[in-house]
């Protein structure tokens, strides 16, 4: 069910059982919004990751790529041992806000873009080990407004949806990864493209 929420006056809270989720409407003026999303769909060096279910690699149904301080290297179920791309001035901008706003630090930022329809991500809970315990993870939306699906891992009458539009951002904080997967979903209805960037904090390893 899609809940009812106020988004006209955020920061809003979603969700504070077994972990939190908080919501902010229109989180970056809209000329760095735009710029932002341009700048990000053009220039980042996307890539079609794939995954293997027992035994056979599949495509994954976005296009993937990431960005971080010096020395932060992805592994632990991201792209292993793979450099993080810098920070551009824009998304440091962004990511200088969050972590104002929110109060936690974030040292990369795993960017996700949805093609179209067709493109999405299951359930799944960010809980990889090299995030630590109870990670804070800032979700920030731009382009096309895409369903956003929580649901409890043993209480189905707590799972809830939201409507995620332009320039808005999700914190997912406290237990939460513990408790909840959350998800997109492809949909039948035509969609254009949407750009969600994750920031995270993940460990350092200065050795490679």
């Amino acid at each position: 069910m899609l809940l009812p929420f106020d988004f006209e006056n955020t920061p809003l809270t979603l969700l504070n059982n077994d972990g939190n989720i908080t919501y902010w409407d229109n989180f970056l003026s809209e000329d760095e919004a735009t710029n932002l999303f341009n700048e990000l769909q053009i220039n980042s060096d996307w890539k079609e990751e794939t995954i293997t279910l027992f035994g056979k690699e599949y495509k994954q149904p976005r296009l993937t790529c990431w960005y971080g301080e010096y020395g932060v290297v992805a592994n632990g179920g991201y792209q292993a041992l793979t450099k993080a791309v810098p920070f551009t001035s824009q998304l440091m901008v962004l990511k200088n806000k969050i972590e104002k706003e929110t109060g936690y630090k974030f040292n990369c930022v795993l960017a996700n873009l949805y093609r179209n329809e067709n493109d999405g991500v299951g359930y799944h809970a960010d809980d990889e080990a090299i995030l630590g315990k109870n990670p804070a993870i800032a979700s920030y939306s731009l382009g096309e407004t895409r369903r956003f699906l929580v649901k409890h891992n043993q209480h189905k009458y707590k799972n809830i949806s939201i409507d995620l539009k332009n320039n808005s951002l999700v914190l997912m904080d406290g237990c939460l990864q513990d408790h909840w997967k959350h998800a997109i979903p492809k949909t039948k209805r035509a969609m254009s493209a949407r750009i969600n960037l994750t920031f995270r904090f993940l460990g350092k390893n200065d050795s490679n």
